[in-house]
């Protein structure tokens, strides 16, 4: 990796910050000193090192399995990372739209023999987002004992686990060390965790089923069951076994829940609360969520790519984050690449072109303006204080665009620009603009027609994808009746 300059997580921080202050409208925005959001963005770096945010993403939640459509026209997922990848998907069909038409791109070199684009030279992708990611990277030890902790910001209690219902920059002079970095115990403690029990043990053997039955099953198996410990943890396995145990000590809580099949949290008091290095859902309001925690598809994005298999079929390689840039707010760098690097050291046998990507994670010292701790602040009823409704691209409430009714549900009218049907109408408009003799070939096939058949027909993208389930075995895949819109 290369040596990234003092200042540069400050500059994404700010230019992150100062885009959603400045052009983004007030609407799906919190409420002044009332509401709270996440906020994320993806920058574009040139080679001459100039940087521009090309996406991005504000929100906190999560629908549940009940709510998902067959239709693809819902948005799963409403985390700010989430959100600000799908919007960079969209920034990339742009470009290529631009690249095979014979116009200038930011980002592809015009399409070469085997009709695919390539990245340009120099040209990089960051990520910043303004907390720690939910799941395993926001798992650490932390000094004190205290009544509640944050994640993703949202308050969990000790003993419960939460449920999503629950304007400027604000720089300061100095870095706060305390946030950025682990004390030395803190880290201590990380790094043995990590060389003890690098590779946990729900990521070995168990085969990934993507039938509804199997998975359906799997997962009422884990509601049954996610305030127990079937599978029982093992000596040296949590956070209790690798730092030294006090009357203070305590790590800092995530509220997504372990996966159906794996290892389970001990849900016992302080450090050993959680189980670190496994996959987990994020909380859903009142119900469980087929969503992997923004940890677990950060590293999923640092081996398959960010783009996706519809993308992939028109380009000759993944596109990877190039840094992770974290806001302030608590933090932990080993917890971070344990979260997002380390847990996909076991991959192997990837098809040419993708690769176990380690990106340089590094955090800002600037709190976003709508960061839980910045409102709370500045609140006057800081007890009333809730997290927006809304989420921001195409702003959306519960999946779908703000101000949808039960009579336009369905219709492209209640649809949000970064839902998979909309994301696959606009793959569809980029291919239907080029002719059969200027298609890569593998789009080339009659046999082609379901949003599932496009992304199977990315063969090396599926390759890359069987050896990540290998080693993520417990992964949730949703049913196939969900690819199965055209």
């Amino acid at each position: 990796m290369d040596r990234l300059p003092d200042d540069f997580a400050d500059r994404i921080a700010s230019l992150s910050c100062e885009h959603y202050v400045r052009r983004l409208p007030k609407k799906g925005k919190p409420v002044e000193g009332r509401e709270w959001t996440l906020m994320a963005t993806v920058l574009k770096q040139d080679e001459d090192g100039s940087l521009d945010v090309v996406a991005m993403g504000t929100g906190s939640k999560c629908i549940g399995q009940s709510k998902m459509r067959l239709e693809g026209d819902v948005l799963h997922d409403s985390h700010a990372e989430i959100i600000a990848r799908r919007a960079f998907l969209r920034y990339l069909y742009h470009q290529l739209q631009v690249a095979y038409h014979g116009q200038h791109s930011a980002v592809f070199t015009a399409p070469g023999a085997d009709c695919r684009c390539g990245l340009k030279p120099g040209v990089k992708f960051h990520l910043f987002t303004s907390h720690t990611p939910c799941g395993d990277a926001s798992i650490f030890p932390k000094d004190g004992k205290s009544e509640e902790t944050i994640d993703h910001g949202f308050v969990v209690q000790p003993e419960t686990v939460p449920q999503a219902s629950q304007n400027t920059l604000q720089p300061k002079t100095q870095k706060r060390k305390a946030e950025n970095v682990c004390d030395q115990e803190q880290q201590n403690a990380s790094k043995k965790l990590m060389s003890d029990n690098e590779f946990p043990h729900c990521l070995q053997g168990e085969k990934v089923s993507s039938t509804s039955d199997s998975h359906d099953k799997k997962l009422d198996e884990g509601n049954e069951n996610e305030e127990s410990s079937e599978n029982k943890v093992k000596e040296g396995d949590t956070l209790c076994e690798k730092a030294k145990k006090t009357s203070e000590a305590d790590v800092y809580r995530t509220g997504a829940k372990c996966v159906p099949g794996g290892l389970q949290d001990p849900l016992q008091g302080g450090l050993d609360y959680h189980q670190v290095g496994v996959l987990r859902t994020k909380p859903g309001r009142g119900e469980r969520t087929l969503s992997l925690s923004c940890s677990d598809k950060l590293a999923r994005w640092n081996v398959l790519g960010c783009q996706g298999a519809l993308l992939s079929h028109f380009m000759t390689e993944p596109v990877y984050f190039s840094t992770i840039v974290i806001g302030r707010c608590p933090y932990s760098s080993d917890a971070m690449y344990r979260g997002v690097v380390h847990r996909c050291a076991g991959i192997q046998d990837l098809p040419p072109a993708y690769k176990l990507h380690q990106p340089s994670c590094v955090q800002s010292c600037l709190q976003f303006c709508h960061h839980r701790e910045a409102v709370l602040e500045q609140s006057s009823t800081p007890d009333k204080l809730m997290p927006a409704p809304a989420a921001i691209t195409d702003v959306s409430v519960n999946g779908y665009r703000q101000g949808a009714t039960k009579k336009t549900m369905g219709s492209p009218q209640a649809r949000v620009f970064t839902c998979r049907k909309e994301l696959f109408e606009t793959f569809k408009q980029l291919l239907n603009s080029l002719s059969a003799d200027s298609r890569p070939a593998s789009l080339r096939s009659e046999q082609l027609s379901t949003y599932g058949d496009y992304k199977r027909a990315a063969m090396d993208h599926h390759r890359a994808k069987t050896c990540f389930l290998r080693v993520f075995n417990t992964w949730i895949v949703s049913p196939d009746k969900y690819s199965d819109f055209t």
